[in-house]
């Protein structure tokens, strides 16, 4: 007698089909892509020689691009100006991830 383990035909197995990741927050809403794009225009557009070098691991505008997509729009911005006004003047340097 043959074992009921073996004796299924693996061609007539049907795997459940992998359900969809949900779409990341900043694909979805109009407004994020806007800010994306204004930061992504804003990296690309002003030359290095007008920023001064950063206090930060992740520059002011990467910050706030990773916040956004972190934690959305409102408070991503929040963050990412809260970060801009931490950079300006004297303080720490070093890491500082959203």
């Amino acid at each position: 007698m043959p074992n009921v383990a073996t004796s299924v035909d693996a061609s007539r197995l049907q795997l459940a089909p992998d359900l969809a990741k949900p779409a990341p927050y900043y694909f979805l809403n109009p407004l994020a892509w806007i800010v994306l794009l204004a930061l992504k225009a804003y990296q690309v557009c002003v030359p290095a020689r007008y920023k001064p070098e950063c206090r930060f691991t992740p520059s002011c505008s990467r910050y706030m691009g990773l916040a956004v997509r972190k934690y959305g729009v409102t408070a991503g911005v929040r963050l990412g100006w809260h970060r801009f006004r931490r950079c300006v003047g004297f303080g720490p340097r070093g890491e500082d991830w959203p």
